[in-house]
């Protein structure tokens, strides 16, 4: 079994693993400046496999620490620019295992990060210099979609540039800020207009509204004059017994569904309808269950299909 022991800025974390002699342990982090390294041990029955498992530990610490950096595959570098410094066998522990302090500087993890972002702030400033002089928020929104995988990856590299910060400090954070901001800015000048007609719209209409402000999107009445896109929904249920199974009810939700384009006169770009059915043995529990599941479905092919008709309007 690996275990893990994290060196941190201030503090040392034990694993409480058997026959691991923490003393000897944190004996010989000490000896390591944390304003400098970054030191996880590893324990094995081998010098070999101390090591690795050093290294495997250093890792999945990272990983657990910055899940964004991980997700991108910022930390494969990282983790190649660390090193197994020191081995040892503990004479005194009842387990005669070995053991294995893997150790990062610090300094050659942000040489890693800092080129990359420096690079990504300058296809962000590149990338913002495309947007529209004059308002028209379609337009912005295509750089705006252009620029959401380069700040997800700015934003990787600075969680993990944060973590492995002595101080837990930002990289340039002046300065890629305000690239975070436009382009929430530009998303949410599309103002989407959402309508839900019918039974159980309420809980259709929950769903919509989540969705569309997880894109980052506007939302606005169907009456507001300013809406660039609008969704219409009308929802409709039926409710029936089951023939196999006494006392259960069956319900059935229908939404019928319509995206809208009102920059080129109201024209329909998508029409679609989805269908989900729940049973339970009381009528109203059925309603709400089965309206849920088409609500869920609605969402996803909501987002699915306004991302693709906006990226390639």
């Amino acid at each position: 079994m690996k275990k893990l022991l994290l060196i941190g800025a201030a503090t040392l974390f034990m694993g409480a693993c058997t026959g691991l002699n923490k003393n000897t342990v944190a004996y010989n982090t000490a000896k390591y400046d944390p304003a400098k390294y970054y030191v996880v041990a590893g324990e094995g029955s081998s010098k070999e496999q101390a090591s690795q498992n050093s290294l495997d530990n250093l890792k999945r610490d990272l990983a657990q620490n910055a899940p964004d950096a991980d997700e991108q595959g910022v930390l494969t570098d990282l983790v190649a620019n660390a090193s197994v410094d020191r081995v040892w066998q503990d004479k005194d522990a009842k387990n005669k295992h070995y053991y294995a302090l893997a150790v990062l500087l610090r300094k050659n993890a942000q040489k890693i990060l800092e080129p990359q972002m420096d690079q990504a702030d300058a296809q962000l400033e590149g990338l913002t210099a495309q947007f529209s002089s004059t308002a028209d928020p379609l337009a912005d929104l295509r750089v705006a979609y252009r620029m959401q995988p380069v700040v997800t990856r700015r934003n990787a590299l600075d969680e993990a540039y944060q973590f492995l910060s002595a101080d837990r400090h930002h990289y340039n954070s002046e300065k890629f800020q305000p690239y975070k901001n436009i382009l929430k800015e530009k998303l949410a000048a599309v103002l989407v207009g959402v309508d839900v007609q019918g039974q159980e719209s309420k809980v259709m209409i929950t769903y919509i509204v989540d969705a569309l402000n997880q894109m980052g999107l506007g939302v606005v009445d169907l009456a507001d004059p300013d809406k660039t896109l609008s969704v219409e929904v009308m929802t409709s249920i039926d409710g029936y017994d089951s023939k196999k199974v006494k006392g259960l009810i069956w319900c059935s939700s229908n939404a019928a569904i319509s995206l809208i384009d009102h920059t080129r006169g109201g024209v329909t770009f998508a029409r679609f309808n989805v269908y989900e059915r729940a049973g339970t043995s009381r009528a109203e529990d059925s309603k709400r269950r089965s309206m849920e599941s088409a609500g869920e479905q609605a969402a996803k092919q909501i987002m699915a299909r306004l991302e693709a008709y906006l990226k390639t309007k």
